[in-house]
């Protein structure tokens, strides 16, 4: 793989380059809607483009393959700040506040360091600009990315105008001993520069609910086990249907691998169609799993309770959704990103089969439930019709 260097957009051309990654991104790869799409050239320019700074990272040969971008609060107003409640945040809102977005890599390139090269280099832009907070929003699937960099949530998810359902995160940049707790490798980055506890201290006052989560990752196993036992009052093992058959040793390992997320009633955790992105586990909570027909008819199809996973056939057929799921109740999931399974494959491929297992076992299950329910239809439908050939 071909040497990565990340630098500052100076010049009209790097941003071009930016513009064009994104539109391939976004509208070719992913296929998404963009307010800002400029079909006939082939890319995406923003109004936040004009107070940005716009990174890039490039190989030796000069392709761009990843990019991110940085606003000061101070140079100009930021995206949705209602939205984010930054002003929970005084004294330190609005000079010594930023929010990364944009932050995408070339498919061919997401396996390698770019994406963490490009969230170094802005905590070092925003350190040495006098920015202390950041504010990021995200999907689920890359929800352990930023955790393991420091970004941390704060508060319940939020609609965006523009992407729907996203989770809000904030990384408090000079709080050292959180990063030192969570194992962050940004740890030795961040102690070339002043570290403070005020900011930290203003989070635990105006953030109780949030003060004492960490990610699953930071935790040991036998941690994670504990803390599922004490919310649930069952071992994982006996409720979750992913872990029949594991051993308690077993189950904690794969449970650190985990990333656990709230969602309030009415979030869309995904869309019917939506690429493929992760496993989900129900812990605590409901979903409901809608097919939208082609003459626009939305159909309940079942309702999912705690133990139960979904998204198991695009996880495992790589396939794009085929239902949206929506949160009935307050809901915690579980969910288990492609990379984190990737190094199960690597580190434990005994464990990766298992579970494999597992959930062929469960779409087998569910497609005999679904066969058993198209003979029920048929034969009602049958019988309703030979009752009015004999009227």
């Amino acid at each position: 793989m071909s040497h990565i260097k990340v630098h500052l957009a100076t010049t009209e051309e790097d941003r071009n380059k930016i513009y064009h990654l994104r539109y391939d991104i976004y509208v070719q790869e992913m296929n998404r809607v963009q307010e800002y799409a400029d079909h006939q050239n082939k890319m995406i320019k923003e109004p936040f483009d004009e107070t940005g700074h716009l990174f890039l990272a490039e190989t030796e040969e000069g392709e761009i393959i990843g990019t991110v971008r940085i606003n000061f609060r101070k140079e100009g107003s930021l995206e949705c700040e209602d939205l984010y409640e930054m002003e929970l945040f005084r004294p330190f809102y609005p000079d010594k506040v930023s929010m990364s977005t944009k932050l995408m890599v070339k498919r061919e390139y997401r396996h390698t360091a770019a994406a963490s090269m490009l969230c170094m280099k802005i905590y070092e832009h925003a350190r040495e600009n006098g920015i202390v907070i950041d504010f990021i929003d995200t999907n689920p699937h890359l929800v352990r990315l930023y955790n393991q960099v420091g970004y941390r949530m704060y508060k319940k998810n939020i609609h965006h105008p523009e992407y729907g359902i996203v989770i809000p995160m904030v990384f408090l940049l000079d709080d050292n001993e959180y990063l030192k707790q969570i194992h962050s490798p940004f740890l030795r980055l961040a102690k070339r520069y002043p570290a403070s506890t005020e900011l930290a201290q203003l989070f635990e006052t105006n953030f109780p609910d949030y003060k004492d989560i960490r990610p699953l990752f930071s935790m040991e196993g036998d941690d994670v086990w504990q803390n599922i036992v004490h919310d649930m009052m069952l071992p994982p093992s006996q409720f979750l249907s992913f872990l029949r058959g594991f051993t308690e040793e077993e189950s904690k390992k794969l449970l650190s691998m985990l990333d656990l997320i709230d969602y309030e009633d009415g979030d869309v955790v995904f869309h019917q169609n939506q690429e493929s992105q992760g496993l989900f586990c129900v812990l605590d909570g409901s979903v409901e799993v809608i097919v939208n027909r082609e003459d626009g008819v939305r159909s309940t199809i079942s309702i999912l309770n705690q133990g139960e996973i979904f998204g198991e056939l695009g996880f495992v057929a790589k396939s794009n959704r085929n239902a949206d799921i929506i949160v009935r109740d307050h809901a915690k999931l579980l969910i288990l990103t492609p990379n984190e399974f990737q190094k199960l494959e690597i580190q434990s491929p005994t464990l990766a089969i298992k579970l494999l297992t597992n959930l062929f076992v469960i779409l087998a299950q569910r497609f005999n439930e679904m066969s058993r329910r198209m003979l029920e239809f048929r034969r009602l439908y049958e019988m309703g019709g030979a009752s009015k050939r004999g009227e």
